[in-house]
């Protein structure tokens, strides 16, 4: 990956997070490594084993609100709340990937769990290190982000779109 610098947009809170929790480093597709005590069986391992399974919840449902951003507009027409919902998802999504604070609520629900798990946290926003690391190696996370906007506007163009091609009765 090569970049050495977190994304402004919730750098200052991972850092201080990282900091708190004594973990260093990142790797966000690196096997699950729980600590010594949960193969112990000690007290504290169904807290962190709990807190290993919750991380990895946050991870899914986070690759679900990604899919639902992006192609939820496939299962919205004609249908009002679905429709009204997905307007708003996107331009949270695109408000969450420009303004610098609040962060994204499940990356901080994900790391601090993956901290709570004893799992070295990741650092940046999901959609960066995902396409970062997948698929995208070289690029820099301005382009990402900005792709990542982009695709939202589209996608509130065909809502835009459909709305100036309703029917006369007002279904779009």
């Amino acid at each position: 990956m090569g970049r050495t610098r977190l994304s402004g947009r919730s750098a200052a809170w991972l850092a201080r997070l990282v900091r708190d929790q004594e973990v260093e480093g990142s790797n966000p597709f690196a096997p699950t490594i729980l600590i010594p005590s949960l193969i112990a069986g000690s007290q504290q391992s169904g807290a962190i084993l709990a807190a290993s399974v919750l991380a990895e919840a946050v991870l899914f449902l986070h690759l679900l609100w990604c899919g639902w951003v992006l192609l939820g507009w496939t299962v919205t027409r004609c249908r009002r709340l679905l429709r009204t919902l997905h307007i708003a998802s996107l331009i949270y999504a695109i408000f969450i990937e420009l303004v610098p604070w609040p962060p994204c609520p499940l990356t901080v629900a994900e790391t601090w769990l993956e901290a709570r798990a004893g799992i070295e946290p990741a650092h940046g926003p999901f959609l960066v290190r995902v396409l970062d690391a997948v698929v995208y190696p070289d690029l820099p996370e301005w382009l990402v982000v900005s792709c990542a906007v982009l695709v939202c506007a589209a996608i509130l163009w065909v809502y835009l779109r459909r709305y100036h091609r309703r029917t006369p009765c007002g279904q779009w």
